[in-house]
């Protein structure tokens, strides 16, 4: 029985839970990293090369990116966003993975980055109504400028290079 054939009856290899786990922390690391830039942050351009990479399977590096960040700040209020924030850009990438345009993929993570402050704010419309999220939403209006500009020129830059990396990587480990 080859590798394929066992992970369609077994799920998930020993490599593929390693390469992801390490997926997830190095999304984490350069996040703390860079944590002293307001907004700047390499997770979008991340996974958006992993769904590249991976297909659905990346949903895996990104729900354990979610808990990390669970368990490093704590479980508070924002993290509720984080459990549809980041499955969704999954998502959104994998209807659009088949394009492999850097602009296109800018634009996608400049919107996301955008939208991200607006996709943050429904746990608060939901716990503190509308004029709560409203006021969270504009509140954070100059940083989702920031993260929309930011993730914009991240990926315009680095999705090309980190693309092929990631692919070469994946496929001298066999998997």
């Amino acid at each position: 029985m080859n590798s394929r054939s066992q992970r369609d009856t077994k799920g998930l290899t020993v490599r593929e839970l390693t390469l992801f786990a390490v997926s997830a922390a190095i999304m984490e690391a350069l996040k703390i990293a860079m944590a002293a830039l307001p907004n700047i942050e390499p997770v979008t351009l991340l996974i958006i090369i992993f769904v590249g990479v991976f297909g659905r399977r990346a949903f895996f590096p990104v729900f354990v990116y979610i808990f990390l960040e669970g368990i490093i700040f704590g479980f508070g209020i924002w993290w509720v966003s984080y459990l549809y924030i980041w499955p969704l850009l999954v998502a959104v990438s994998l209807l659009l993975v088949r394009f492999k345009s850097p602009i296109l993929w800018a634009i996608v993570a400049g919107l996301f980055g955008l939208l991200f402050g607006a996709l943050c704010a429904i746990p608060y419309f939901v716990t503190g109504g509308i004029s709560a999220a409203f006021a969270y939403w504009v509140a954070g209006l100059y940083f989702d400028l920031i993260h929309g500009a930011s993730n914009f020129v991240l990926v315009l830059l680095l999705y090309k290079p980190l693309s092929n990396l990631c692919i070469k990587l994946v496929q001298r480990m066999r998997i």
